[in-house]
């Protein structure tokens, strides 16, 4: 079992770690769609969260979700699996 404090300073120590999506490189640049929320139909199911492919999405302390842009691809998973359909995809401009 590993100890709390060793998971809050996770990296140190020469313990490994992985972080969500890729801080390489930014797919914003060639990302065509976008997706965006209407937190008005959004029931914080947080299928999109789960199904993102990319870890793209992250929940805030309301229980909202939110993508973030530099790391997500664009390929609409989380819209089309929305049981609610509170997620479209806009075009980048």
């Amino acid at each position: 079992m590993i100890e709390e404090n060793k998971i809050k300073n996770i990296g140190t120590k020469g313990f490994p770690y992985a972080t969500a999506g890729m801080k390489a490189l930014e797919r914003s640049s060639w990302r065509v769609q976008k997706p965006v929320i209407d937190y008005k139909k959004c029931i914080k199911c947080h299928t999109c969260w789960l199904l993102c492919p990319d870890s793209a999405y992250e929940i805030d302390n309301k229980g909202y979700t939110h993508a973030n842009g530099k790391v997500c691809k664009g390929c609409a998973i989380c819209a089309v699996n929305c049981p609610v359909h509170c997620i479209t995809m806009e075009r980048e401009h």
